[in-house]
């Protein structure tokens, strides 16, 4: 209980800031800054989160609905476009696209080819929309696909006796049934938007994750950036408490019966066709930006300074796993507790918990300084940045998402192993311990690995709280692109790549067992 009412003072700390008196730079920002702000960031959010739904139920309905040569493998390098984060997909695509990236470079070594450069031009929302659609459909890929295959089963074969045709099945009747799952995917897509601070700092989009760093860094104006960061808490929050609507009206019983799903075979040009659509969209989503990586890596490793490049490994795996396993450790004892107590302060601690995944990682930055701002009044401590401070911050933002898991895994496993296990003479405790974590444990290792995942990924929360002189393999990225020199982050990208790749693969066999 104590951490869920760190949580709710902290995130309570932004709203009580728009009742204060404004700075004389907050008249400036609502006369010319905000209307833009709102405008672009809705922009994105909903064209780049509609398009990547798109992708994923597309993608989910044909790996779950037909049988095609290489099903298992697209079904599985579907997945891996989580493994690299937007911020680098922008990099890597914008360079390939400039004067001197690969793509022109490649034309007008052939000669005999002319290079129009208008046709490579695009503006930063294009690209932007790109390189988040191509990074970020898995997470309706993974929700609609495990929908899909437990459910459709049951109204499939009625389609099929009404000689319904496949576009007709896919958007009558696996569209509508799915909706709950294709939504909560749009729900976390949405949110990675919202939170994003690598792409659209890059790109020069004037979205409120770079609204609330100019006006706190460049300009020096706290005030004008907490209150940006408490407007767009209430969009998130508006945004939460209408997908829990419709998550309410059209949920699916839990009392449906489930029919195994047969699938239905593809022979000829329509299985050409769905096998060409699979392999574009690996390309451009792992393929190419793979490739370019390890070309950047071959003209740059030279230039790397290995001693300061293992130091900043060090800081990315040690950071990864203290706060992944101080998270896994907080999940339990709250899950634990919820599902000890079915009273509401239960329930709303599960939500709380949930808060913090929610919210953007430069708007939990600014809080967290804030919160250590106002308990220097109380307690003598260092506001300065520090490790403490980004440790709390990376707790507060990832800890939904290591809950998320474990609670689930402790909805499937009940009581009653435990109720047994009391039964023999042993304690709650002792039970817990010797027969619900041993059972718990794919869902502890899931919370883990995708808070890790996320932890290696994160930007804007570490780039504004880390210790002066720290650094990790994100923030040496970005600050290789900010300096114009983007050939070499190479070999940071492609080892939190890698290491991302290799914790997912482990997730996805356990997600993959569950479903057959």
């Amino acid at each position: 209980m104590i951490w869920i009412l760190l949580i709710l003072f902290v995130f309570a700390e932004a709203f009580v800031q728009l009742f204060a008196a404004p700075s004389e730079l907050w008249d400036h920002i609502t006369r010319y800054v905000l209307r833009d702000v709102i405008t672009q960031t809705v922009l994105l959010v909903v064209i780049s989160s509609f398009c990547a739904s798109l992708i994923g139920f597309a993608a989910a309905y044909i790996i779950t609905v037909y049988e095609f040569k290489g099903r298992k493998i697209f079904s599985f390098l579907l997945y891996l476009p989580l493994a690299i984060p937007p911020y680098i997909a922008s990099y890597i695509y914008s360079h390939m696209l400039g004067y001197t990236g690969l793509i022109q470079t490649v034309l007008r070594s052939l000669g005999f080819i002319r290079v129009d450069s208008s046709l490579f031009s695009y503006s930063s929302m294009q690209m932007a929309v790109f390189v988040f659609t191509i990074t970020l459909y898995p997470y309706v890929y993974i929700t609609a696909k495990g929908f899909m295959q437990k459910y459709l089963g049951n109204v499939l074969e009625t389609a099929r006796t009404l000689q319904k045709g496949p576009l007709q099945m896919a958007m009558s009747i696996a569209l509508p049934i799915s909706a709950p799952a294709i939504f909560a995917g749009f729900t976390l897509i949405a949110l990675e938007i919202l939170s994003d601070f690598g792409v659209v700092m890059y790109l020069g989009i004037p979205a409120f994750s770079t609204a609330i760093y100019r006006s706190w860094i460049t300009l020096g104006d706290f005030d004008s950036a907490l209150r940006l960061s408490a407007i767009l808490m209430l969009f998130v929050l508006a945004f939460l408490l209408l997908q829990h609507q419709m998550r309410k009206s059209k949920s699916m019983g839990a009392s449906v019966r489930i029919r195994p799903l047969r699938r239905i075979p593809l022979k000829g040009w329509s299985e050409v066709g769905i096998i060409a659509l699979f392999v574009g969209i690996i390309m451009f989503a792992l393929i190419i930006p793979v490739g370019q990586l390890v070309l950047w890596f071959n003209v740059s490793y030279l230039n790397i300074r290995w001693n300061q490049f293992g130091q900043m490994l060090f800081n990315t795996l040690t950071l990864s796993i203290s706060v992944s396993v101080m998270i896994v450790l907080i999940a339990l004892i709250i899950a634990n507790y919820t599902r000890l107590s079915r009273s509401w302060l239960s329930v709303l601690s599960g939500k709380i918990t949930l808060l913090g995944y929610s919210i953007p990682g430069s708007v939990v930055a600014m809080l967290v300084i804030f919160f250590f701002i106002s308990l220097k009044r109380v307690i003598p401590i260092n506001t300065h940045t520090t490790l403490t401070m980004l440790v709390f911050g990376l707790i507060l933002r990832y800890l939904g998402l290591g809950f998320q898991n474990i609670e689930s895994g402790m909805r499937k496993i009940g009581m009653k192993f435990n109720d047994a296990s009391r039964l023999l003479g042993k304690n709650y405790i002792q039970s817990l311990v010797r027969v619900d974590i041993p059972m718990l444990i794919p869902s502890i290792f899931a919370g883990f690995a995708l808070v890790f995942i996320d932890v290696i990924k994160e930007l804007p929360l570490t780039l504004n709280l880390r210790p002066f002189n720290y650094h990790t393999l994100a923030t040496q990225v970005y600050q290789y692109a900010a300096d114009e020199r983007v050939v070499e982050s190479a070999v940071p990208s492609l080892l939190i790549i890698l290491i991302s790749a290799l914790l997912l693969w482990q997730v996805i066999r356990w997600i993959t067992k569950e479903e057959n």
